[in-house]
């Protein structure tokens, strides 16, 4: 078939999809069409975004498939969206793709092509999966390094940080939440406390599959560090998320103290809503005592 080809794009029709053989711009966020020439746009060339420098790609539903080194040499990637039928990934489609740091995956089966992208990219990562699945994972970075024996005259690969082991928690392409909750204390001894906060509120505000045994794992996580969190969810000024902290995991009368350094750190850090929302807080949960008079 003949190359066709708009602003955008150089392409190709097949009977009944159509397969983008070139990305031509540069922009910042792409979003590849549902349709071109009134049929579904189905799979993604070999170095299609090849060093350019998109910074989101958003693929439509039915792309099921890109070519090798689809997204070569892409620095500046920081986000894809997909859907479960994006299956079919080429041989080192991620390669050089060091900056993403989401993967927004829209789930109409449990089945998807995830464990093909992590595998190629070993950099920390948020997977926010909706749809019939919905869920927050959040996956640590590990590099591996070869290290000699010299007596025995071998190489061997040792690998560092626990990304490795979370990113095996599938069967077949369906993933696995009761082996990715079980690897929580590995990540308490090889991760940082920032990272084991995100994991910890991704899975206790999105709780799919989620076991009672690792929900109370995670939730004695989050007392212990609920300052923290409070505090991670001020500086970077999300609202919503400190609305779920306060909501979900109120303190205690005797806990005063807590919520007093809470507040203090949003005068500093917050916005003047949470700072208001956090003062609604402390009335409803640390009322002043009533004055009694002797007569």
């Amino acid at each position: 078939m003949m190359l066709r080809e708009n602003d955008e794009f150089r392409y190709r029709a097949e009977k009944d999809f159509v397969i983008i053989e070139e990305y031509k711009r540069n922009d910042p966020v792409v979003e590849i069409p549902e349709y071109l020439d009134g049929l579904p746009v189905r799979a993604l060339g070999d170095y299609i975004f090849a060093g350019r420098d998109c910074e989101t790609i958003l693929l439509p539903g039915q792309v099921n498939k890109i070519g090798r080194y689809g997204f070569y040499n892409c620095h500046k990637l920081h986000r894809l969206v997909f859907s479960d039928s994006f299956t079919d990934i080429g041989s080192g489609a991620f390669t050089g793709c060091h900056n993403i740091r989401e993967l927004q995956v829209i789930m109409e089966r449990e089945e998807t092509g995830l464990k093909e992208i992590l595998s190629e990219v070993n950099e920390e990562l948020c997977v926010r999966l909706q749809g019939i699945v919905d869920g927050v994972l959040w996956f640590p970075e590990y590099y591996e390094e070869g290290v000699e024996n010299t007596p025995a005259r071998i190489l061997m690969t040792q690998v560092h940080g626990s990304g490795l082991y979370y990113r095996n928690c599938f069967q077949g392409k369906k993933f696995r939440f009761t082996e990715y909750d079980s690897r929580f204390e590995m990540a308490c001894a090889q991760e940082s406390e920032t990272f084991l906060l995100e994991l910890v509120y991704g899975r206790l505000s999105h709780p799919f599959g989620l076991t009672e045994k690792a929900k109370k794992r995670y939730e004695e996580f989050l007392i212990k560090h609920r300052r923290k969190m409070a505090e991670l969810f001020l500086t970077e000024k999300r609202e919503e998320s400190l609305e779920w902290l306060l909501m979900h995991y109120p303190h205690r009368r005797e806990e005063q103290e807590e919520y007093q350094e809470i507040m203090g750190i949003a005068l500093k850090e917050g916005s003047p809503s949470m700072i208001s929302m956090l003062m609604e807080y402390g009335r409803t949960y640390f009322p002043p005592k009533r004055r009694s008079f002797d007569l």
